[in-house]
């Protein structure tokens, strides 16, 4: 005997099924009667019309498919301006774009307010094959030489890019440079005077361990945008800000330097207020993931302000502010605290008197010429290719001067025939040749003092990088240890809510209740 047919599984078409969902949203007609029209079951788009149902069969994703586009999207977008997003920073921006969207539809965050794991990462990484994880390349000493000339290259190529389809190459008052900077709370270490026979050099030192960060940004117009000043562990108390940078922000974070809160705090409260208002803006910063964050990002493309990243260890030449203005700003600090130490030997930099002191070395350096030159030395703008120097792209300053004394030898040899002639060649030249030693000396005292400032950033750098691994590994282990226990099956899991929603003894009634509301809260 044979049984009843089989049941086909699908019958109809996926994009009939569609033009009846958005038939019942447009026109508003009867589900029964769009389901005749198009031929489709109507249960089916019931629960389709109704969400109960999706295409896609199995576990539904942490984030909706339009969430996980929009992550991709933001990725894909910033990897074109410069700057390649890293594991860690997807996963903050998937866990900020959950909090919005689950805030939007009244649910609670999916993600449970932490960071995804390692699990939803692969995962994710198997559903966007578009998008793939590589290294960043490595300039360690042993490459730095032979790369830099490519990295130039490239950095240029993509600002060129940046500005001619912006039309941003005689607009300097919509380009602007932002990075931040660590200041001592002590004066340099400088020779000093001391008798023959002594062996050692003591000095009276204000023994701060203080770190602040002052938040910079400059237009290559040469307007200065208000600094944010960043405390560590505490904000000091009283009127501190009396006589600081005018229009300044002041915040603290636990390490004293900018973390992504604060970059987000800056960037709204500081860079969108005092910006020029004509779009494009394009605003230059260093590959820092501490800058980033979904509402930043998002902000950005919604107002058409361009985030450009510098290539990763070269913005002790290609940065602005790293060239000339901070350079200066340094060591006007310098001279500034050792002046005030010689004139009280008690005198001591605290967080209550930065600020005014910080103002006062700021209006000193900050000037228009110096934030130019910055633009022009590292050939922002006016653009120019050639402005970096070649002693950072692998060509060595002694080929153009032996280059200078063939020539040189050259016309002397064809003007051998008068001897004034050859004479005052051979003056011109010999002038030429102390002008180009000298220039030379220059040069490389210029480098050594550049290298010295660049390795003092990348120990910085480091020690801000390894804080910032040991806090992330932490959350890590903290998120793993919470997923592994969160991952029950479902019949213990519901085992537990109706353990939960049982109410022990004689227990009050408001007791009754707070345990109703919490088993309600936990299956929403």
């Amino acid at each position: 005997m044979s049984g009843p047919p089989l049941r086909k599984y699908r019958e109809w078409d996926e994009e009939d099924m569609k033009q009846a969902i958005r038939a019942i949203k447009d026109e508003r007609k009867a589900i029964y009667k769009v389901a005749k029209e198009f031929n489709v079951p109507q249960s089916t788009l019931d629960d389709r019309y109704n969400q109960r149902h999706t295409e896609k069969v199995g576990r539904p994703t942490k984030l909706s498919p339009e969430d996980e586009e929009a992550l991709v999207k933001y990725s894909m977008y910033m990897a074109t301006k410069g700057f390649p997003l890293t594991a860690g920073v997807m996963k903050a921006l998937a866990k900020e774009i959950d909090a919005v969207s689950s805030k939007e539809k009244g649910e609670a965050p999916r993600f449970g307010g932490k960071l995804p794991g390692k699990r939803w990462w692969s995962a994710f990484r198997r559903r966007h094959p578009e998008i793939s994880l590589r290294s960043p390349d490595s300039l360690d000493r042993a490459r730095a030489a032979m790369s830099n000339a490519r990295v130039v290259e490239k950095h240029f190529e993509q600002l060129g890019q940046l500005l001619s389809e912006n039309k941003l190459h005689d607009r300097p008052f919509q380009v602007y440079n932002a990075d931040e900077t660590g200041m001592s709370m002590d004066a340099r270490k400088s020779r000093v005077v001391v008798p023959t026979a002594s062996k050692r050099a003591p000095s009276i030192r204000s023994g701060g361990r203080d770190h602040i960060t002052a938040m910079s940004c400059v237009s290559a117009a040469g307007a200065v945008v208000p600094p944010m000043i960043v405390f560590n562990r505490a904000m000091p108390s009283g009127k501190f800000s009396e006589g600081g940078p005018p229009g300044a922000l002041y915040a603290w974070s636990e390490s004293g330097f900018i973390n992504k809160e604060l970059f987000e705090e800056w960037f709204f409260k500081i860079f969108l207020v005092h910006c020029h208002k004509e779009r494009p803006i394009l605003l230059i910063v260093d590959q820092h993931s501490s800058h980033l964050s979904l509402k930043v990002l998002k902000t950005a493309m919604e107002q058409n302000i361009i985030i450009y990243g510098l290539p990763p260890h070269t913005s002790h030449f290609t940065q602005p502010l790293d060239v000339t203005v901070f350079s200066s700003l340094k060591t006007k600090w310098a001279t500034t605290l050792e002046s005030l130490q010689a004139a009280d030997t008690g005198f001591q930099v605290r967080k209550t008197t930065f600020p005014k002191i910080f103002a006062s070395v700021q209006d000193l350096t900050f000037t228009p010429e110096n934030i130019k030159s910055g633009f022009k030395k590292t050939g922002i703008l006016p653009y120019d290719k050639s402005a970096i120097d070649s002693i950072w792209t692998n060509m060595s300053p002694e080929t153009k001067s032996a280059s200078g004394e063939a020539t040189a030898a050259g016309t002397e040899s064809a003007n051998a025939e008068s001897a004034s002639e050859a004479e005052l060649e051979k003056k011109e030249e010999d002038e030429k040749m102390k002008k180009a030693k000298a220039e030379e000396r220059r040069k490389r005292a210029e480098l050594t003092r550049l290298q010295r400032e660049a390795k003092a950033k990348e120990r910085e750098d480091k020690k801000r990088k390894r804080q910032m691994e040991k806090e992330n590994e932490e959350k890590d282990k903290e998120m793993d240890k919470e997923e592994e226990e969160n991952e029950m099956d479902p019949q213990k899991e519901e085992d537990e809510r109706e353990q939960n929603g049982k109410c022990q003894g004689d227990g009050s009634k408001r007791r009754r209740i707070k345990k109703r509301d919490s088993c309600y809260e936990y299956d929403f």
